[in-house]
């Protein structure tokens, strides 16, 4: 594995000459900067947010600079979380009395996102390593992040991205999505994101009205006032599973000041939001039967390797007052820490996943191209006679995101299992710069996400 000088790091990568000569042009403005004698950043930055809509220039900056510059590897100063996470052992905690009834296994994926790349002709063995582990499950989980409004234009990000997009999918790249029709695709997708509203209030409940076309349930948004609190729940084998959802951001758009239930906003990267909706949602879930709660939530900061100190209080929160015992949260576009936490005030243990990373995409930025995937074991039983749901096994597959190129062009894409790579690189990747890309990754891995002790979930 080979060794990264992260502070010197910078993990873009581009493809075009194009692209390389704006990424020079960038870098190069940073450089001077720099000699100016401005703030350089070396650890994650307290007050910064990420919403667009109140990012002051000086936030702006400081995303770009870890975006386009600098890798940001250390955790927020005087946080103490590098320690924390990697004290966790991500066992789940089995008391020792729970009698099993009933099992399901849930599969949960990041951020489905449009990126040029992406397309029929790049992706079609892009499944063909890691679809039979993620799609075959009892559930399917992932987080749609764009609208699917076939009325409007496809929109997708460019290889190099430094303003504001505004996404779109068609229904070719909804298909890749889906699994090319190899595989049975999603149970339930949430669409509550920073891109939900890219096309407008009219795309949102476009795009929910084609989830619906094609059997999967949806949270996160709502049609209507009513709709807001009739969130999915899907029952397998006796086991019920209710799915909520909230965005920290809506980007630089806003809700319209009549129809706040169309998507569930709720600043969750500033301190102490506001979470009663979350906290009535799940109490409605339990009343309607839920035996666990899956929360997806749109949250934290992009191009870090640890989250915030304040989105951790704020996912420990939910878990505190909500009684939430899966959450599944996203943004960051590159996968980052996990934890078991045991609740002091329910008792319970609760797991996070705090980013998964950008599950089909394909950015500039190498930390994106490792995504993971879950495969959650859930079991029904009981202790001591009272019914009890736990998360009774954890898997967690790494998946490369091997790009094939010609000609300064991308011809192909494949999510190609970790641990094969791991054992035998050399079989599938060929040439120095790729196999050096992976050697990065390989490292940023194993240093941050799942550090060498935690690797039994691997699978």
């Amino acid at each position: 594995m080979k060794k990264v000088n992260y502070n010197t790091y910078n993990p873009v990568r581009t493809i075009t000459l194009r692209g390389k000569l704006m990424i020079a042009f960038v870098k190069l403005n940073y450089f001077f900067r720099k000699l100016s004698g401005k703030k350089q950043w070396k650890s994650v930055w307290p007050q910064h947010h990420e919403d667009p809509l109140k990012m002051t220039i000086k936030e702006k900056i400081y995303l770009g600079y870890k975006y386009y510059y600098r890798a940001m590897v250390n955790a927020e100063k005087g946080s103490n979380l590098d320690k924390y996470f990697a004290q966790q052992t991500l066992q789940p905690d089995i008391p020792g009395n729970f009698i099993p009834a009933q099992t399901i296994t849930l599969s949960a994926g990041g951020d489905l996102m449009p990126y040029e790349w992406v397309n029929k002709n790049s992706c079609a063995n892009l499944w063909d390593d890691v679809g039979d582990f993620f799609f075959n499950s009892d559930i399917v989980f992932a987080n749609l992040e764009t609208p699917a409004d076939f009325s409007k234009p496809y929109s997708a990000t460019p290889e190099v991205m430094l303003n504001d997009m505004y996404f779109n999918a068609d229904e070719e790249l909804m298909e890749i999505f889906l699994g090319n029709k190899k595989f049975k695709g999603y149970d339930v997708l949430s669409v509550a994101n920073n891109h939900s509203l890219d096309t407008g209030v009219d795309g949102l409940i476009n795009t929910m009205n084609y989830l619906s076309s094609q059997n999967i349930a949806y949270t996160g948004a709502a049609k209507s006032e009513k709709e807001r609190d009739d969130f999915p729940i899907i029952e397998r084998n006796g086991i019920k599973t209710a799915f909520i959802a909230a965005t920290f951001s809506l980007n630089s758009l806003e809700l319209p000041a009549d129809k706040p239930w169309l998507c569930n906003h709720i600043c969750l990267n500033e301190p102490e939001p506001d979470i009663s909706l979350i906290i009535r949602q799940a109490k409605l879930a339990r009343t309607r039967g839920a035996d666990i709660i899956v929360a997806a939530l749109h949250m934290g900061c992009a191009y870090q390797a640890y989250p915030g100190k304040t989105v951790v209080h704020n996912i420990h929160r939910i878990c505190d007052e909500a009684g939430i015992e899966i959450i599944i949260a996203g943004h960051p576009h590159h996968a980052q820490p996990m934890e078991f936490y045991q609740s002091c005030k329910s008792g319970k243990q609760h797991f996070i996943a705090y980013s998964l990373g950008d599950f089909i995409a394909y950015d500039i930025f190498k930390w994106c191209h490792l995504p993971l995937m879950l495969k959650l074991h859930l079991a029904k039983g009981t202790i001591n006679g009272k019914p009890v749901t736990i998360l009774q096994k954890l898997e967690v597959k790494a998946a490369y995101m091997f790009a094939e190129t010609r000609e300064r062009r991308i011809v192909k894409l494949q999510l190609v299992d970790y641990l094969t790579l791991r054992t035998d690189p050399i079989k599938y990747i060929s040439g120095k710069k790729e196999l050096e890309k992976f050697e990065e990754l390989q490292s940023f891995f194993e240093n941050f996400v799942l550090l060498p002790h935690q690797q039994h979930v691997l699978v």
